[in-house]
């Protein structure tokens, strides 16, 4: 999530940022996205709708509005290499430390050291040479996203449009700065 939100403050020249009227916004459509990115069976956005706590709502037309505000803001670049993810955990793991937050198990844990950073190189590696289901490899080894045809059934937004052949057809734009109040 915070790697989607410091995207979205420089992709946007810190015209999007959480500010008192819309850290809600901006924290809960960045935790939406990392878990549809993360997670191999995600929530579908009418179960994220039911999720928040009392006092906070979320209807499921603003969770697709969100969403799709920040999948264009974003350029649909949401894919977070193993070094920017190991780089943030790393940072926000050593400052919960510091400032005495974490718990014994955080405190207690063998560090990474070199050997088991090459390993799991290897197998981020590994995973993203054999490609994804629906994903073609190119000559270079790199998988290409799945094609729209392949994702077509797998929409985690009820009342979307299904997708054509085209994958900007039918497509709306839509402006963060619009959904979210600045």
């Amino acid at each position: 999530s915070l790697i989607y939100i410091e995207r979205l403050i420089k992709i946007t020249v810190g015209g999007v940022r959480p500010r008192i009227g819309n850290w809600r916004s901006v924290l809960f459509a960045s935790m939406v996205m990392s878990s549809k990115v993360w997670d191999d069976l995600s929530m579908w956005n009418a179960d994220f709708s039911q999720t928040c706590p009392s006092g906070v709502r979320f209807p499921l037309k603003r969770i697709n509005e969100l969403e799709l505000a920040m999948l264009n803001c974003l350029k649909f670049d949401v894919k977070v290499r193993a070094s920017e993810y190991a780089k943030y955990y790393f940072l926000l793991r050593s400052m919960c430390i510091r400032s005495g937050l974490a718990g014994h198990d955080l405190i207690h844990s063998r560090a990474l050291d070199i050997e088991g950073a090459k390993k799991i190189e290897d197998l981020s590696s590994k995973f993203q040479h054999d490609g994804i289901a629906g994903s073609d490899v190119d000559k270079s080894g790199r998988s290409s996203p799945p094609s729209p045809k392949a994702l077509g059934s797998r929409s985690k937004s009820a009342g979307e449009v299904a997708m054509t052949s085209s994958p900007n057809a039918g497509a709306v734009k839509v402006n963060l700065e619009k959904i979210i109040p600045m």
